[in-house]
């Protein structure tokens, strides 16, 4: 639906969904408005006609309700598919439960609130409707602080005659509804007696559902609770709770007495009409305005705990002195009375548990909850009021500390440390458990992972149902980067606890990281549902930005944006500038990987602007730093190295040591991506340094990879290849697949620099078959480069033209102007000009030269080189001998300038061979010696074997027997030489390419006449 008009309302958005109806945001293009648009949800009912005919009814009653606290109904009809659709007024502003979470309600504020709740039922009552689902996300409060009542989706049409009804409020008690369906409709906490039995409902029903809000609101906790939805209606049809005075002494006697008749289980002792309700709620309003002891907020939602009957020892004692041994009772009343006196100087010593106050504690948990859903800026604010609120309250501060270390604002979460080690008494005095949490907090802000992860370990195996501490646990495996024992942690707590969506949006998380994008997905809409059930937006938000971060993870763009837009949309529509900043910076992320550049631009330039304004420095350096990655991976250097070193000013700035180190790895990669390891390497230091401080395995690996590449471009391969079998050892340690594809990837080319071919393939093979199996595209399509162009030197021609097919399948994904593509096709083409020339077939392989010449970028110096010395090859073959000198001094004068030394050797055994062959043995001898002695060094034996017969041959034409003689000899040393190193079979498969048996032959006709 996101993207398509319905009548003149185009959809921008999905807002949640229920039983019956799907919600979206939408734009009434001819006022210019945001509404929402409700579409009939049809997906497994069983009997559609039916279902359409009560979405229809309901959709008429809503339609006719005119209220100032009613959500309005702005128009109803059908799709051009059929399928019928309310629009209705969108409401700005927040959701009773989240005020409630936010504890936001005075008592006096609450009372007028339900009071217009009240208001707006009697206006539906009046026209014979009953609402069945009042509950705190069915109720809004707009920004201008008007109250709405939203969803009539459960809504019944009474029987009878509205104005009829209004004139005898008596005859409003006995209507009944108009259909019975045999089912319980509506929400376990806050249903009637009568809803709860499957028994006929009338509007004194929504009166008792009203109480049950107004209870909570006061109380700070439920009128009915219970473990299961069965036991919570066992509950509301059995049990009266207790007046809401005992939760909140601040409740007066008669709000007490109000609210308790609201809840009265028989029909006729309730309220029996909505506006004799809201009567007495207004009376009492007046009467709690200007009340001192009304003004603050209520105590929101408590956690319940069961309380068992204490037990007294006064009648065991009066049996002890009743009996005549008085003696014993003396004695025992001396030794009891020195006991108390002991255990009375203890308690008066001991440190005493620091308590938080009600609504200190409800916002500490809604901060730890926004922690835990990775929602780090929120979870800052809600601690920073609670530290804030309450200096002493240790556990805060460290998790405050937690939050700030995610957001890389170290210096302030040092001072939070600071403040929990400053706090000794109140330490002190914590219980195990509590100080068990705090060991691991701290564990976790010091990267101390290990620790973390013990202490968190010992939490939940004391407890094994204790959902916090699990959770907990599975965040610290992610920690660790154990992904499979994070992902096992979360499992057991959404078993523990149904209803825990940020438990499931971790689990859409980590297994889209695992490439398991139908677990990722499943997770996902488990999470997203439970978010639209209790209509938090925010979790919305959530879900559909992890939703896009994993699309554009895996090249869906046109979907990713999609999603991200959804997630920018509900974020601007929650207020939660946190959101709106990282959808921004992902969509601009995604823009810059499709090649939309000038887009990229403008929602980075606008993201930034706003996260600065709202004190979100680090977010907009990380946002930074994820534009310019984009930009490293299409291989776009200029516009990723300016957004780089935007973000390392950014983190140098505002002291974002992890930005920092993150901006100068990137920036190391860039450089060394561009052939240039000088540059590359200091800042690839520097980030290495700050890693290997704070126990960042992923990145210090990462960083061991660019040093290795850095050494290959050096020349050093002996030393590129040990970094390189440290990391695949250390990947193989942790089974990280992706690293181990990586680091396996990375040995191959150090390999192949070296020319050990046969062993560089095996390790191309199974990098490929691990990128393919993770779906990874990009690395997936370079593992398949690799093999087609060792397969190439092998001479295993079929199988690289296989592998180089495959490639062409694979770019067929990529956008035409993506960096990538270019770079790819480019060495595709060199690589079958290589074995077009190999084979003898010219004019193929000028073709594949020519076709590599016009898509290599200007930064590909090497390929350019490379391709530039095959071309000259091939002028050569077809009598073009001074084209290809000149195209052979070019290529070779880009190897000198890049400085790679196996370059110059490729690139010399070209122009050796060209001036040999066009009569010029003299320049060709310095040429190929050079080349000869490059490759001794660099013990490079495939070309060292060729440079040494070109040698040899320049130095017989010339006359210089001597050199020829050690050239020769030098040939067949390094042939045989060759052969040991290779495997018997690739060595064959060498000897039969064309172009080898052509050298073969020449080094058997001079070895003829010495």
């Amino acid at each position: 639906m996101i993207g398509q008009t319905i009548a003149h309302y185009r959809i921008l958005a999905k807002l949640g969904e229920g039983g019956m109806g799907i919600v979206y945001l939408a734009e009434d293009t001819r006022l210019g408005r945001r509404v929402a648009v409700k579409t009939l949800n049809e997906t497994g009912v069983p009997d559609r006609h039916h279902f359409r005919t009560r979405f229809v009814r309901e959709a008429r009653a809503a339609s006719a309700l005119n209220h100032r606290h009613i959500a309005t109904i702005h128009e109803y009809g059908e799709t051009e598919d059929g399928r019928p659709y309310l629009v209705m007024e969108l409401i700005d502003g927040k959701m009773l439960n989240q005020l409630l979470d936010e504890s936001a309600l005075t008592l006096a504020q609450a009372v007028a609130l339900v009071r217009d709740v009240a208001e707006a039922l009697a206006e539906a009552h009046r026209h014979g409707i009953v609402h069945r689902d009042i509950k705190p996300s069915n109720v809004a409060v707009n920004a201008r602080g008007e109250v709405k009542v939203l969803d009539f989706g459960l809504a019944k049409q009474l029987h009878g005659n509205g104005a009829a009804q209004e004139s005898d409020p008596n005859a409003q008690t006995h209507l009944n509804t108009q259909t019975r369906e045999g089912v319980i409709v509506g929400t376990p906490m806050y249903l009637s007696p009568e809803q709860a039995l499957g028994l006929p409902v009338d509007a004194r029903s929504d009166l008792f559902s009203l109480g049950a809000l107004l209870y909570e609101c006061i109380a700070g906790r439920p009128a009915f609770t219970g473990l299961s939805a069965a036991d919570i209606c066992a509950r509301v049809i059995r049990d009266d709770p207790p007046p809401p005075s005992r939760s909140n002494p601040r409740v007066p006697p008669a709000l007490d007495r109000i609210t308790l008749k609201a809840l009265a289980k028989k029909v006729e002792a309730r309220y029996q009409t909505a506006a004799e309700l809201s009567a007495d709620l207004n009376a009492l309003h007046a009467q709690l305005t200007g009340n001192s002891d009304v003004v603050q907020p209520t105590t929101m939602r408590l956690s319940l705990a069961s309380h068992t009957a204490r037990t007294g020892a006064r009648s065991t004692l009066s049996d002890i002195f009743k009996r005549p041994r008085l003696s014993l009772g003396y004695l025992l009343v001396g030794l009891l009375a020195v006991g108390l006196l002991t255990l009375g100087t203890w308690l008066a010593l001991r440190p005493t548990p620091h308590q938080p106050t009600g609504p200190v504690l409800q916002a500490y948990e809604r901060g730890v909850e926004a922690l835990r859903e990775g929602a780090y800026y929120r979870a800052r604010k809600k601690l920073e009021q609670v530290v804030s609120a309450d200096p002493k309250f240790v556990l805060a501060h460290a998790r405050l500390a937690e939050a700030l270390t995610e957001l890389d604002d170290t210096d302030k979460a040092k001072d939070e440390l600071l403040a929990v080690t400053q706090l000794k008494t109140e330490r002190a005095a914590l219980t195990q458990p509590e100080a068990l949490r705090l060991d691991a907090i701290t564990a976790t802000v010091t990267h101390d992972f290990d620790g973390a992860l013990k202490a968190y370990a010992e939490l939940a195996a004391a407890n094994p149902t204790d959902v916090p501490a699990l959770f907990d646990l599975g965040r610290a495996y992610e920690h660790k980067e154990d992904i499979d024992k994070a992902i096992e942690s979360y499992t057991q707590v959404t078993q523990l606890d149904l209803n825990n969506a940020a438990a499931l949006l971790r689990l859409g998380i980590l297994n889209g990281r695992k490439q398991d994008e139908a677990r990722a997905n499943a997770t996902f809409d488990q999470a997203e549902k439970l978010y639209q059930e209790g209509g938090d937006l925010e979790g919305i938000a959530e879900v559909a930005y992890q939703r896009g971060a994993l699309l554009g993870q895996t090249g869906k763009l046109s979907e990713a944006r999609t999603q991200l837009g959804r997630a920018l949309d509900a974020a601007r529509f929650a207020q939660n500038m946190y959101q709106q900043v990282r959808a921004s910076l992902q969509l601009s992320s995604v823009a810059a990987k499709d090649g939309d550049t000038s887009t990229a631009r403008q929602l980075a330039t606008d993201a930034v602007n706003l996260a600065r304004a709202n004190d979100m420095e680090g977010l907009a350096t990380a946002g930074l730093l994820d534009l310019g990655y984009a930009f490293l991976v299409r291989r776009a250097y200029a516009d990723a190295e300016q957004y780089l070193q935007d973000a390392l000013n950014f983190a140098q700035r505002y002291k974002g040591k992890r930005n920092e180190a993150r901006a100068n790895q990137l920036l190391g990669s860039l450089y060394i991506q561009q052939e240039n390891a000088d540059k590359g390497l200091p800042y690839v230091e520097q980030a290495l340094t700050f890693y290997q401080s704070g126990s960042y395995r992923k990145e210090v690996a990462q960083c061991f990879i660019l040093q290795g590449r850095a050494q290959l471009l050096k020349g050093d391969y002996a030393a590129a290849l040990i970094i390189f079998d440290d990391q695949l050892r250390l990947a193989r340690q942790v089974d990280d697949q992706a690293q181990i594809a990586r680091s396996q990837a990375e040995i191959g080319s150090a390999l192949t620099k070296q020319e050990l071919y046969p062993q560089a393939l095996r390790f191309y093979t199974e990098s490929y078959e691990i990128y393919n199996t993770l779906g990874n595209r990009l690395n997936t399509g370079f593992a398949l480069l690799n093999q087609g162009d060792t397969l190439a030197y092998l001479g295993r021609n079929d199988e690289a033209h296989t592998a180089l097919t495959r490639l062409t399948a694979y770019l067929e994904h990529l956008s035409d102007d993506n960096n990538n593509k270019h770079v790819y096709t480019a060495y595709a083409a060199l690589i079958g000009a290589r074995i077009a020339l190999s084979e003898h077939d010219f004019p193929k392989a000028k073709s594949a030269c020519q076709l590599a010449l016009n898509t290599i970028r200007p930064q590909n110096k090497s390929t350019l080189a490379s391709t530039k010395a095959l071309l000259g090859l091939v002028e050569l073959r077809v009598g073009a001998a001074g084209v290809a000198r000149g195209l052979c001094r070019e290529a070779l004068a880009l190897a000198e300038q890049l400085d790679d030394s196996r370059l110059r050797v490729e690139e010399g055994l070209a122009l050796s061979e060209v001036l040999l062959e066009s009569g010029d043995a003299a320049g060709a001898l310095p040429v190929a010696l050079q080349a000869q002695e490059i490759s001794a060094r660099l013990r490079l034996q495939e070309s060292g074997w060729r440079a040494a017969l070109l040698a040899a041959r320049a130095a017989q034409r010339l006359g210089q027997h001597d050199i020829m003689r050690t050239q020769l000899s030098t040939t067949r040393g390094i042939l045989t030489s060759l052969q040991e190193h290779w495997d018997i079979e690739s060595f064959n498969t060498y000897r039969l390419r064309q172009d080898i048996q052509l050298y073969i032959r020449q080094l058997d006709e001079i070895s003829s006449t010495t």
